[in-house]
């Protein structure tokens, strides 16, 4: 029975209908995360990142002006001279700033979870779709190539038909014809193997990289994670 083939131009065009497509969906998708919660989340995530930095200088500012505060009351004979008062107001200036900045850190990580969760799913969905995309720009290089050198490769190939293995081993076989040809594809296997594509994923052009920004290495929240911060939330705010 004859196996009716689709026209390689009729592939084509079907993947390269299927390549604009998923290029739309992750031109989507990404704007959805870089300009809308994922942009807001990563700011969020800085200001965080900032407010510790800070947090981390005032209190090492408030151990230094404490040990020098010590220092000047015992140098007074414990007398409440101008340099100690000064030295005791910078201590607890930094004490008092330290603490105001690690309450502010507090409240912002307090009310952060709704804005984390629908950045990661808006980075779950861009991930995806950038997956979607790169496989639908791969599938339409393969027809690209095939339509290119299908006609005079696959002619070259049917020859082969006619060449019984030497070893005799298709006589163990169900389809002698396939066994004859497969030298063809598992060269091709074996050259494609030593291409630098095939060491590591290339960046697309027209796809960009995938940056995801506080999810790099994709590092959504599961319905796991998402359980267990819900559940945290709910018992500091009781």
């Amino acid at each position: 029975m004859t196996t009716i083939v689709t026209p390689i131009q009729d592939e084509l065009a079907l993947a390269q209908a299927a390549y604009d497509t998923a290029l739309q969906n992750l031109m989507k998708a990404s704007a959805e995360f870089n300009d809308g919660a994922g942009k807001e989340y990563a700011e969020l995530v800085q200001r965080h990142v900032g407010l510790r930095g800070k947090i981390a200088t005032y209190e090492a500012t408030a151990e230094a002006a404490t040990a020098e505060f010590k220092q000047l009351l015992a140098a007074s004979d414990y007398e409440k001279t101008k340099v100690v008062k000064d030295a005791l107001f910078k201590k607890n200036d930094a004490l008092a700033i330290a603490e105001e900045l690690r309450e502010a850190l507090a409240d912002s990580e307090r009310t952060a979870l709704p804005l984390r969760v629908s950045a990661s799913r808006a980075a779950q969905t861009y991930a995806n779709a950038h997956d979607a995309a790169y496989a639908a720009y791969a599938r339409l290089e393969v027809f690209k190539a095939l339509a290119a050198s299908e006609d005079g490769l696959s002619r070259a190939i049917a020859l082969l038909s006619h060449v019984p293995d030497a070893i005799e081993v298709e006589r163990h076989t169900d389809d002698r014809q396939a066994h004859r040809m497969k030298f063809v594809w598992n060269r091709l296997v074996a050259v494609a193997k030593q291409q630098p594509e095939a060491q590591e994923q290339p960046v697309v052009d027209a796809l960009g990289p995938l940056q995801l920004g506080p999810f790099a290495g994709r590092a959504f929240l599961t319905p796991a994670k998402l359980m267990l911060l819900q559940r945290a939330e709910d018992e500091a705010a009781a």
